[in-house]
């Protein structure tokens, strides 16, 4: 026998029901925000615009007042000055300033140590250092400073021996471009 239904299909299922308020509420923030923007472009277009333009053009008669004060002898004269500046920057920012290396090995040596002659190639950026230590030792730890400077880029002990209770030694030293620049 077929089942009876005791109540109506149609309440069984209720219809969805939406907040009345929630789309109005969207719609108010977005009309909002948009009418910032109007606002915001007008001020701009309108307001900030002419103003800068005005400005500009102050700036640009403060200029042409300027130049009509100075004479243009004195404009080539200050542009004659002026290359020659610039020339001059460039050929000392070119020159290889070899006096550092002087400054270099007296801040990185050590007391006890003493060099008998130094060769210095500036193309190679090596120097080849002949000097004397007290011990073995003290080379070492000299080595290892040459190590940790950073104007060293590489160092090579050549030739180390024992000699009158001396090690004489060879060291050829591989230098930082840095080193023959101005700045250092």
């Amino acid at each position: 026998m077929p089942q009876q239904f005791v109540q109506n299909p149609m309440n069984q299922f209720e219809s969805e029901r939406l907040p009345v308020g929630w789309p109005w509420r969207f719609f108010m923030v977005s009309f909002v925000i948009f009418l910032v923007s109007i606002l915001g472009y007008v001020g701009l277009a309108f307001g900030y615009e002419p103003f800068l333009n005005t400005k500009v053009a102050s700036l640009d008669q403060n200029i042409t007042q300027g130049a009509a004060e100075v004479s243009s002898t004195q404009q080539q004269q200050f542009i004659q000055v002026y290359s020659q500046i610039v020339n001059l920057k460039s050929l000392v920012g070119d020159h290889v300033f070899s006096s550092n290396v002087l400054f270099l090995l007296q801040s990185v040596t050590y007391p006890q140590i003493y060099y008998t002659h130094a060769d210095l190639k500036t193309a190679e950026r090596t120097l080849t250092l002949d000097g004397v230590a007290p011990t073995f030792d003290i080379l070492s730890q000299q080595l290892a400073v040459f190590s940790q400077t950073s104007a060293v880029t590489g160092y090579t002990l050549d030739q180390s021996q024992l000699n009158n209770n001396q090690v004489q030694f060879r060291v050829t030293l591989k230098l930082a471009p840095s080193v023959f620049s101005l700045s250092s």
